[in-house]
């Protein structure tokens, strides 16, 4: 049958098909198999001292491998949160792949730029290492960029004044 398949010129094209199929079958154990993070956003996108927004992770997880979403502020590392994917407010489905987290940026808040870095935990509390595309181990993350930007003009003037302290104390 070989000789056939080499007589007709057709040799190539059985061997090609064959090394398809092959790759195929190892198909779970490649780049398209393992968790990835998709995309990461913070809504609304202008940021302000006292206002909130919602932040929000899309992984691919076939596996469920990903226990937690975790972020932190590269410039603070005080300021850590923690995505849920449980279906509570603000996140939309629980299991859906999509991690969110209502955010308030505190009114102290200094105006600037600053870096999100978000990583996926594994159950065992460990962080996900994942493989690029050109075979280099990493950790399963993504940085975001985060600006939060001076409050307007007259901001201060809306809030309710403080309360004085009482005379004698």
């Amino acid at each position: 049958m070989l000789s056939l398949f080499k007589r007709c010129g057709l040799f190539p094209v059985v061997l090609g098909l064959l090394t398809g199929f092959v790759f195929l079958l190892n198909g779970c154990n490649t780049l398209s198999g393992q968790p990835a993070m998709r995309r990461a956003e913070i809504t609304p996108e202008q940021l302000f001292p006292g206002t909130e927004g919602v932040l929000t992770v899309e992984l691919r997880d076939r596996q469920e491998i990903v226990k937690r979403v975790e972020g932190v502020i590269l410039e603070d590392p005080r300021l850590t949160f923690r995505l849920r994917n449980d279906g509570q407010p603000p996140d939309r489905k629980a299991g859906d792949g999509t991690w969110s987290m209502a955010v308030v940026v505190p009114r102290q808040a200094v105006p600037g730029s600053y870096t999100m870095q978000i990583t996926a935990i594994a159950e065992d509390g460990r962080p996900i290492m994942v493989r690029d595309k050109h075979g280099t181990v990493q950790l399963m993350q993504i940085t975001l960029p985060v600006v939060i930007q001076p409050a307007p003009a007259g901001a201060e003037s809306a809030q309710p004044p403080a309360q004085a302290a009482p005379a004698g104390q």
